[in-house]
């Protein structure tokens, strides 16, 4: 599953001209309880800009926060990145604004080894209004391990999913669906709310050493939730099944109208409560 950086520049070169390629794809949830590429619960990209479903273009407009990257690239924090969709021949423009990020660094796979850095991206879409969880890992040591699997959890609802570029160090989603599986089996359990998302993430293997990956979700606020962030080694070539979760960025319901009459009711009550004491 190697991917070396001159055929990523390659493809990036290509991706000016993707009058082919996708936008925010929508999840599924397979049969309800399964998910295969036959029940379209498993989706997978393409190795071609053209051909990718997943690819959203990321334009030469987008601008950056201060960052770090393994190598030479110090653009890894988008403040605003403006993309290009298209469905079939017909191209669409929206820019993803940066609302809130987290950095994790020293994360392990091996036990005591720093292994990676970890960004998370909130992001607001000017296209809908809605907001954009992005995952960045980057894989900072040559020493033969890689990253398999990334997992979004409190996904939220109706829940997409793409990539970009933030340079030519990152690599492109191979699959996505909703599971918190960890193999290579043909047929994986359906998770509501957690989003999979399949790449190859190595420096060893002369792979790019990152990739930054979106979720996009119908909720319109976000807090912070445990193990929002995972990230699996699934032991392709071998090595350990190891890997963890982090705490991140989730998305957050907006309350019902029945609990915000019954918040206004208990704020009258703790007022009434409150005069009486002090005109006693």
């Amino acid at each position: 599953m190697k991917l070396k950086i001159a055929m990523l520049a390659t493809l990036m070169t290509l991706g000016v001209n993707a009058a082919n390629a996708g936008q925010f794809v929508t999840l599924t949830s397979g049969n309800g309880t399964n998910l295969t590429l036959a029940n379209g619960g498993l989706i997978n990209g393409a190795n071609s800009l053209n051909a990718d479903k997943f690819y959203i273009e990321n334009l030469a407009s987008t601008t950056y926060l201060t960052g770090y990257e393994y190598g030479s690239d110090n653009g890894t924090i988008a403040s605003t990145l403006n993309y290009r969709a298209f469905t079939g021949a017909n191209s669409t423009f929206g820019t993803l604004t940066l609302v809130d990020y987290r950095i994790t660094e020293n994360v392990t796979l091996l036990p005591g080894i720093p292994q990676a850095t970890i960004f998370d991206y909130v992001y607001r879409d000017s296209l809908d209004g809605k907001l954009v969880f992005g995952t960045r890992y980057l894989n900072l040591v040559d020493n033969d391990q890689e990253v398999n699997y990334l997992y979004r959890q409190g996904a939220g609802g109706n829940v997409s999913t793409s990539w970009t570029f933030l340079s030519d160090y990152d690599l492109r989603m191979y699959q996505a669906g909703q599971t918190n599986d960890i193999t290579y089996n043909a047929s994986v359990s359906y998770v509501d709310g957690i989003v999979r998302q399949k790449a190859d993430i190595s420096v060893s293997e002369g792979n790019p050493w990152s990739g930054l990956y979106l979720v996009k979700t119908d909720a319109v606020n976000y807090g912070l939730g445990a193990n929002a962030i995972g990230y699996y080694q699934a032991g392709e070539e071998g090595q350990a099944v190891v890997g963890g979760f982090l705490t991140g960025f989730i998305a957050t319901p907006v309350p019902e109208a029945e609990s915000y009459a019954l918040m206004m009711a208990g704020l009258g009550v703790v007022g009434l409560a409150t005069r009486r004491r002090k005109s006693k």
